[in-house]
């Protein structure tokens, strides 16, 4: 194949890829609003009881008057914050568990059992525990956001430090690195892209957990407004909760993306430092 040739197909598979970034979007707004519109007609006619589906521009208005009130506002705010901060302290304790896990096969044959043993507890039978223990509060819903994280990231980190390219590490050892260069310029390098499809779960999986505290006991939170809501058979404003959990997820799955893209570029120039 002739340079040219190559050129064009270079410059083809560009183009396809840039429409497709430009396409995919539309398609995607113009599949939400195809299922808002449908879902509009449908509770407008009747064709849906409003306790089951209300009409999407009722749901927006009192998502709009709830946020312009400050009511949803100071809910989300207790959501986020205490995912923030649950999330932080799960991630902070599943990588430092799966590194001293992962530096030593007894260690890691000894403690495994126990913490598999106990992420197989479901973790809505733990949160009641959970909040007994701790009060209803911000401290139990850190507390469960911290448990429901911490399993997923750990596995994936210990995945990624588990595995060694060859030719790397030859190449440190011949070098005489310290054990702890090893971690930091191979072995953590290599683990990037693993914490963070643990990572993806574990966001995922916090807000879940969050919403499940406030449920069982909060006293505020998007979840606690959700349960206020439904005890009123305010329909609307249940999904507006939902509208407003979608939202955050969203933005957790956004910012964690953003945050892999500008720390493996990071980390991987740092690593060929090393070499």
């Amino acid at each position: 194949m002739t340079d040219q040739a190559v050129h064009s197909a270079v410059s083809a598979s560009a183009a396809r890829l840039s429409w497709q970034a430009i396409l995919a979007p539309l398609c995607t707004i113009a599949i939400a609003a195809s299922l808002l519109g449908v879902a509009e007609y449908a509770a407008r006619n009747q064709l849906v009881s409003p306790i089951i589906l209300p009409a999407p521009t009722s749901v927006w208005k009192v998502l709009v008057e709830g946020m312009a009130s400050g009511y949803f506002v100071d809910h989300l705010i207790s959501t986020a914050g205490s995912l923030a901060l649950g999330f932080t302290l799960g991630f902070l304790l599943a990588v430092s568990v799966a590194a001293i896990l992962s530096s030593s096969p007894f260690i890691e044959k000894v403690f495994t059992p126990f913490i598999i043993a106990f992420q197989s507890m479901p973790k809505v039978a733990i949160a009641p525990l959970i909040v007994l223990w701790l009060g209803f509060g911000e401290a139990s819903k850190i507390a469960i956001v911290v448990i429901v994280c911490f399993f997923p990231i750990m596995v994936n980190t210990m995945q990624g430090l588990q595995m060694r390219d060859r030719d790397h590490y030859e190449l440190f050892m011949s070098l005489g690195a310290s054990r702890s260069q090893l971690f930091f310029h191979m072995r953590l390098p290599h683990a990037v892209p693993y914490i963070f499809a643990g990572i993806h779960i574990g966001v995922i999986f916090s807000l879940i957990g969050a919403v499940v505290a406030e449920f069982v006991g909060g006293s505020a939170g998007v979840g606690f407004a959700m349960l206020q809501a439904k005890a009123q058979f305010d329909v609307p404003a249940v999904y507006a909760c939902l509208l407003l959990l979608m939202a955050l997820g969203l933005i957790l799955h956004f910012i964690m993306s953003f945050a892999e893209r500008r720390v493996s570029f990071w980390i991987h120039d740092m690593s060929r430092a090393a070499v």
